[in-house]
């Protein structure tokens, strides 16, 4: 004794309108992953041009530790024994804020990576979405037909 199930048909019309409604669904979610993917690449640029900056300030103080560690040495033979040590400990100041700010680079490059990286994803899964999209509309476009 088995019970026969009753098979709910849904209207063809309905179909395609469902249908359509889902495309246009995946539609906003590829052109809104498109967009997330944009702003992850403008923040990239934007820290990528930080880095730069960041890198050209570094090697600034590196070129100043250094000419101030030279007029140091200099003066090493001088009556001005005081100033000698402030230009030493400035210049070593200076070298250690040289590094902080090569690892800050360092930091803001490899973020800079990572949300490129994001970006490539985002592209992706919205092409993705824009090829489901695409399908769902030929599938609606291919039940229409068939009305």
């Amino acid at each position: 004794m088995e019970v026969t199930r009753t098979r709910i048909v849904e209207d063809p019309y309905q179909r395609v309108l469902r249908l359509q409604e889902e495309a246009h669904g995946f539609e906003v979610k590829a052109h809104r992953a498109i967009l997330e993917a944009r702003k992850f690449e403008a923040k990239a640029a934007r820290l990528a041009l930080k880095e730069k900056r960041l890198r050209a300030k570094a090697s600034a103080h590196v070129a100043r530790s250094t000419s101030l560690g030279d007029r140091a040495y200099a003066m090493l033979h001088e009556e001005q024994a005081v100033y000698k040590e402030l230009k030493l400990e400035k210049s070593h100041q200076l070298t250690f804020e040289a590094e902080a700010l090569r690892q800050r680079a360092k930091a803001v490059d490899s973020q800079a990576e990572q949300l490129r990286i994001a970006a490539r994803g985002k592209m992706r899964e919205s092409s993705e979405l824009l090829v489901e999209a695409k399908r769902l509309f030929l599938e609606a476009e291919a039940a229409k037909a068939s009305l």
